[in-house]
């Protein structure tokens, strides 16, 4: 009776501590999940912070850049010859600025497409003194164009391709050439993300042209609807935008010509420039990251 007391007494402690090193386990693996889910939080959180702070420093050399640009354009004698351009950066700028004001109340997609419109305006005004005969340091002759035209077309990326082999200096029509295909770049990505029969059926009251398609402003308005940032300030803003490049093309062309002569290196590198920043632009309003 004493053994089998013994023997019920200590299989009595080994179940007691089975069970406190299985509690112990357990509250371990606790602490330790709890841990890692501290560290994963902390570590999302020096992520975000590192984004945020790469984001206002982004957004601060821009806003530096646009008043740079736009102090060199101040001091630059007006032209005759380019009086359209001027004009049209001063209404693509007041358009920006609605954007600038507005963006601040924005929670949607609109903000981050307002910190890439105030590149659009700043990479206007550097083409603006591009042709009035002042710029700043040249950009670096690649393309900052990675997938945007590939996404959406394999005939895009191969014009854009085609049409940076044109740009070179010693070619006399490389503005022409360049101007030519990046006016129908632009053009095919609004028609191939906004097709006629989608904005009709999505937007049926909007304004038709006499062939009964819809005009460009709907079809901007229909992918800013789709990204989420249909902001009247920004559709504004965007088809001012399109319609700055459209006229920076026809007076870049016009400058290859007559008195004006072959165009240098740094007005092609800041045309070269602005298209790219409109690409993006659109690519980004069509196509917005998730």
């Amino acid at each position: 009776m004493i053994r089998k007391a013994e023997r019920e007494q200590r299989q009595a402690i080994t179940r007691y501590n089975q069970q406190v090193r299985q509690h112990n386990a357990e509250v371990k693996r606790g602490i330790n999940d709890y841990n890692r889910d501290v560290d994963r939080y902390n570590a999302a959180l020096r992520k975000r912070k590192r984004e945020v702070d790469a984001h206002n420093v982004r957004v601060r050399r821009d806003r530096q850049r646009l008043l740079n640009e736009v102090r060199r354009l101040e001091r630059q004698a007006s032209s005759t010859r380019y009086v359209p351009v001027q004009a049209s950066f001063s209404v693509l700028n007041e358009a920006y600025q609605r954007v600038n004001v507005e963006a601040e109340s924005w929670t949607d997609a609109g903000g981050a497409l307002a910190d890439l419109a105030e590149t659009e305006t700043a990479n206007s005004a550097a083409a603006t003194n591009a042709l009035l005969g002042e710029q700043a340091e040249a950009p670096r002759e690649h393309t900052n164009i990675t997938d945007e035209l590939l996404v959406i077309s394999d005939d895009l990326d191969r014009r854009w391709r085609g049409a940076l082999f044109a740009l070179d200096s010693r070619n006399p029509d490389a503005a022409r050439h360049f101007c030519t295909s990046s006016r129908e770049i632009l053009t095919r990505m609004i028609e191939v993300e906004a097709p006629d029969d989608v904005v009709l059926a999505a937007v049926p009251d909007c304004v038709k042209l006499d062939n009964g398609r819809p005009i460009r402003r709907d079809k901007i308005g229909y992918l800013l609807s789709k990204s989420g940032a249909d902001h009247e300030s920004m559709l504004s803003f965007v088809e001012t935008d399109v319609d700055d490049v459209l006229k920076l093309f026809r007076v870049f062309n016009d400058a290859t010509h007559g008195d004006a002569g072959t165009l240098e290196l740094k007005a092609l590198r800041a045309l070269k420039r602005r298209v790219e920043g409109a690409i993006r632009f659109l690519s980004a309003i069509a196509r917005p990251a998730t």
